[in-house]
């Protein structure tokens, strides 16, 4: 799971805007991107990872998805998996596309056609577990029309804005026409396996080389740290109630309303 992905000269622009844990240098995911074809990985979009079409014996498979719609997941991330060959499940909140540092239609659409999946976010960011059913049904029906209007293309997959999970939104989203639902809870899928809800690792600055190396090939040794801070932000957070954590979450790293 990756967010933005930026130069160095962008890094001071972000700030404010987004959890920087999220983010990753452009170099940093290049090497990363650059290991992965040279130790012979082939990527899947989100549709792929949960067919059972996607079982093969032996086959080193890997599936990047990118949350939010930033403007560098075009400008830097897309030329990248282009030139090893890959592709990915990027998933847009439509409101914020065409904004400033978000991607625009165009460029979506580009995207789309070079075979990359453009899914659910949301149309705008908001937690759904903290959602009444109507906005609830807004946020998820909404977001699939505009997406599909704008790319020609059938969205059925859908990524939880700040990753709260709750099972009257899959019971709405299957409803809708939605087939998986990805969270922030950490772990691996196999290939094959349906859903709904999918786990993922997090990939930003603070992962290193060969954390990244182990995580890909599935080592759970690499994930436990990450799975034990998860499960305490988890519990905080039913502790003290979401709200009360998204205000903490904001003031904790600088993010303006």
């Amino acid at each position: 799971m990756y967010h933005e992905v930026y130069r160095p000269d962008e890094h001071q622009a972000l700030k404010g805007l987004t959890n920087p844990a999220y983010n990753i240098e452009l170099a940093a995911f290049k090497k990363q991107m650059t290991w992965l074809s040279e130790n012979n990985f082939r990527t899947m979009t989100i549709g792929e990872l949960i067919s059972k079409d996607s079982m093969v014996e032996g086959d080193r498979r890997i599936c990047l998805t990118f949350d939010d719609g930033w403007m560098g997941n075009y400008q830097n991330a897309y030329p990248i998996l282009k030139e090893k060959g890959f592709k990915a499940t990027f998933f847009i909140a439509t409101e914020l596309i065409g904004k400033p540092f978000y991607m625009t239609w165009d460029q979506l659409r580009q995207m789309h056609a070079s075979g990359m999946s453009i899914q659910s976010h949301s149309v705008s960011h908001r937690p759904l577990a903290a959602l009444n059913e109507n906005d609830l049904i807004f946020e998820l029906l909404e977001s699939k029309k505009i997406i599909e209007k704008s790319l020609s293309s059938e969205v059925g997959h859908l990524s939880l804005p700040h990753g709260y999970k709750e099972n009257r939104i899959w019971n709405l989203a299957e409803d809708i026409g939605y087939q998986s639902v990805c969270t922030s809870d950490v772990g691996f899928h196999a290939p094959g396996t349906p859903g709904p809800w999918l786990k993922r690792i997090s990939v930003g600055d603070g992962i290193s080389e060969n954390e990244f190396c182990l995580m890909a090939q599935g080592k759970n040794r690499a994930i436990w740290g990450m799975m034990v801070t998860k499960g305490f932000k988890n519990m905080f957070r039913n502790i003290i109630g979401m709200n009360t954590y998204r205000k903490l979450y904001r003031w904790a790293y600088r993010i303006d309303d």
